[in-house]
């Protein structure tokens, strides 16, 4: 399957969509949605927000870009837009003509006919407008097979990346300096990193979600990373100690690895996230962490969100074949993080030690996996 390949499969799941929502068109507008929808292409500027600077609109027959003049034709050349079919839309950029292109396009008149209105993947307060997110959401969870290759080369390098620099961590170094130095890495493949986490010594057991900071290390360091590229996005933890750590420590954080390969292991097509979520608390009770679970979300399916849905005691939704996951159990102190791929043979890890140190475990079902060590300098 090429790219062009790709998004005539995904433009038919949208007009699917369309057809039993009973809607005229789908406006998508979130980076995510542009990438899933482009196989890979950006509508980014800034990448502090979900939302992009130019927009998809697909009706039962076209599909088209609406974009400003500064936007259009960067966009429909260096993302491949117009190698892909999709006409363009364009207006000045002082002007606000991004709705009213979209209802000209689609025909689309809510005033005469429900069916007539436009489904759009962002709260909109406008006529003819009604916000289909959560069903986007729910078209982009099985990835493609050019995807599954996408994302295992991005978890290959993120994966590179946050072992080099957390290896390269020493005492004195800021938390800043280190999260620089990760952002440096992925930059040199244009992966761009979303959320990060760094935290030293007491920080690690005070805060489950540290955010960097000048602090300097002394004895331990824990790294955190969502990095993406093409709009799909891998999470990872790593963390060392210099000097000779304390068994209570090892223990917490070995226990923390049978957690999150247990998770992995029951990730199965056709089971809840509930479930999963059930049985990853009855062995933090059975270690001896009873609480621990409620300090922090334990993770969920990610893909072109860091996480596209967090398992919770009622999280219903089930797990699905080619659909990515990414478990991040904590114990205080401790964190495992590493995203993986469900596929009919098993999980696929799509990140994990490269040059870090790693623990061989025995999950369920005789699956063997390679987990990160704390490494030790």
């Amino acid at each position: 399957m090429n790219r062009s390949e790709e998004v005539q499969f995904k433009l038919t799941r949208v007009r699917g969509m369309m057809h039993d929502a009973g809607i005229a068109a789908a406006l998508l507008k979130t980076q995510a949605n542009f990438a899933w929808l482009t196989a890979g292409g950006l509508n980014s500027v800034g990448v502090a927000t979900e939302m992009g600077v130019t927009s998809i609109l697909v009706t039962p027959d076209r599909h088209y870009l609406i974009a400003n003049a500064t936007e259009a034709s960067r966009t429909m050349q260096e993302e491949g837009l117009a190698d892909l079919g999709f006409e363009l839309l364009s207006f000045d950029w002082f002007e606000n003509r991004e709705l009213e292109l979209a209802r000209e396009a689609a025909g689309a008149d809510a005033s005469t006919s429900p069916a007539a209105a436009i489904g759009c993947d962002f709260p909109i307060a406008a006529p003819g407008f009604i916000e289909i997110s959560s069903t986007i959401a729910s078209l982009r969870r099985e990835l493609t097979p050019p995807e599954i290759e996408r994302y295992t080369l991005l978890g290959a390098r993120t994966s590179a990346a946050i072992d080099k620099v957390a290896a390269s961590a020493r005492p004195g170094d800021s938390e800043a300096e280190i999260v620089g130095r990760l952002l440096a890495e992925l930059w040199k493949h244009r992966i761009d990193a979303t959320g990060y986490i760094a935290a030293t010594d007491d920080r690690i057991e005070l805060y489950r979600h540290a955010i960097p900071t000048m602090n300097r290390i002394e004895k331990r360091f824990l790294l955190s990373v969502n990095a993406r590229h093409h709009g799909l996005i891998v999470s990872a933890t790593r963390m060392v100690h210099f000097g000779t750590p304390s068994p209570a420590l090892v223990t917490r954080y070995r226990d923390n690895l049978r957690i999150e390969a247990a998770m992995i292991a029951a990730t199965r097509v056709g089971r809840t996230l509930s479930d999963i979520f059930a049985e990853a608390v009855k062995l933090y009770e059975e270690l001896g962490y009873a609480d621990e679970w409620r300090r922090l979300h334990i993770g969920g399916s990610t893909g072109y969100a860091a996480r596209e849905t967090k398992a919770t005691p009622s999280t219903r939704e089930s797990v699905h074949t080619h659909q990515a996951f990414c478990w991040n159990p904590t114990l205080t102190g401790t964190k495992a993080e590493d995203t993986f791929a469900v596929l009919p043979e098993g999980p696929r890890m799509i990140t994990g030690p490269v040059t870090f140190p790693s623990v061989e475990l025995e999950a369920g079902g005789g699956i063997r996996l390679a987990l990160p060590d704390m490494l030790v300098v």
